[in-house]
């Protein structure tokens, strides 16, 4: 599997705080199934971070790996938060991509002022920015109208999900509009947004077996959650349609609770 969202690097965010950290995160997502990672660190107001700020702790973990025979795949890669995009430069986002492709994964405003961030993130799409949404189930804007998001899917934006949220680690509420996104089919990945090898560890199927009892036939999504979007996504490649994989009628309390119809 692929993990597009992870806070793996030694002492630069709220992250692990050294190496032994990190690579304790490593073997836990070596063990969870993963084998390619992508360091995504928070460059946001509060921690103040640049591209190039990345670029020493991500040599050393590579190296900590070798090693250490970590067989695990470390990716550059950046959690943009969407106040700071108009902060960096066009050369330094085209650093912070994805891999070797791309798109930038933004963090959506997680507090209710967030404003009209959506039209910021419409005209982006408009000028060709690839944009991955980061953990749009966290976001309240998006919980009171998850018809945002929609609208931003439909505009070529991509949705990812944190794993943990429909295993319900982040409360019922979060929980609950993860689920609905996965059953609106706005949601392209599954991401662990690890900072840790335990609080906030790495594992992604959690999240799809969770899912998979009020909602029969999710974890059939496992493999384009986990391998074939983050792919397209690393890569550059065209990212491939949703499968059709036919999802049973979620629990009638949970449709009327979620869904908002019986």
């Amino acid at each position: 599997m692929i993990d597009l969202h992870a806070h793996i690097l030694p002492g630069l965010d709220d992250g692990p705080p050294d190496l032994e950290g990190s690579l304790a995160l490593a073997r836990a997502a070596v063990a969870a199934g993963t084998t390619t990672i992508v360091a995504t660190p928070h460059i946001d107001l509060a921690f103040g971070l640049h591209a190039a700020d990345r670029d020493a702790p991500l040599a050393t973990l590579r190296e900590g790996l070798q090693r250490e025979g970590i067989p695990l795949k470390v990716e550059p890669g950046a959690e943009i938060e969407i106040g700071r995009y108009l902060d960096l430069g066009a050369d330094e986002l085209e650093t912070l991509t994805m891999g070797s492709g791309p798109y930038l994964m933004l963090e959506p405003p997680l507090s209710v002022a967030g404003g009209a961030f959506d039209k910021f993130l419409e005209s982006l799409l408009g000028r060709g920015v690839r944009v991955l949404i980061a953990h749009p189930e966290r976001c309240p804007a998006f919980q009171s109208r998850p018809e945002r998001l929609a609208e931003l899917v439909a505009a070529g934006a991509l949705g990812q999900v944190t794993a943990g949220s429909l295993a319900g680690r982040f409360g019922g509420r979060v929980r609950e509009v993860a689920l609905r996104m996965l059953a609106d089919g706005v949601v392209h990945v599954l991401a662990s947004d690890t900072h840790d090898a335990n609080n906030r560890g790495p594992a992604l199927l959690e999240g799809l077996e969770a899912a998979e009892r009020d909602l029969p036939g999710s974890a059939a999504l496992a493999d384009w959650l986990t391998v074939d979007v983050p792919s397209a996504i690393l890569s550059g490649g065209t990212v491939p349609a949703r499968p059709p994989v036919a999802m049973a009628p979620p629990r009638r309390s949970w449709r009327r609770r979620v869904l908002g119809r019986g």
